[in-house]
């Protein structure tokens, strides 16, 4: 007898857990985050821009494996910011981003409510189970 695919969609979808699981800790973060005029996603834009260096659009949205178009809203609110600048290559139809130090200040000022909502997520998710989804992570940006 077939097996009734709602039954087998609903208990063995990877991209159903995985989405679920990033709402739930998009919500928890940007929870933490109101008041300080940054939500997660541009967080990690920082974070990535700062680590990567001077680093192309293309190249971050990549890193990220974001969508263009998300990508450029996202880095259009944070250079009004003054927490990302635009820096001109000799090829005038690209530019490259970088962190600015206000940038830098502002993820440090974060680091406080950053903390504690690690803190709780590990908790709550279980921290021993977080060791794969680490490892999974790693796996996508070692293939990026």
């Amino acid at each position: 007898m077939p097996r009734d695919p709602v039954r087998e969609i609903a208990e063995g979808c990877v991209a159903v857990r995985i989405r679920l699981l990033a709402r739930l800790v998009t919500a928890r973060c940007d929870a933490g985050l109101r008041g300080h005029g940054v939500r997660v996603a541009q967080v990690n834009i920082l974070v990535a821009a700062g680590a990567m260096g001077p680093v192309t659009p293309t190249d971050l949205a990549a890193r990220l494996v974001m969508d263009k178009s998300t990508l450029s809203r996202d880095v259009a609110a944070l250079l009004r910011k003054g927490w990302l600048k635009k820096v001109g290559t000799d090829d005038q139809r690209s530019h490259t981003l970088e962190l600015t130090p206000a940038g830098r200040g502002k993820l440090a000022s974060l680091l406080p409510v950053w903390r504690k909502a690690q803190a709780e997520l590990r908790e709550e998710l279980g921290g021993e189970h977080l060791a794969g989804v680490f490892g999974a992570v790693d796996r996508v940006w070692a293939g990026a």
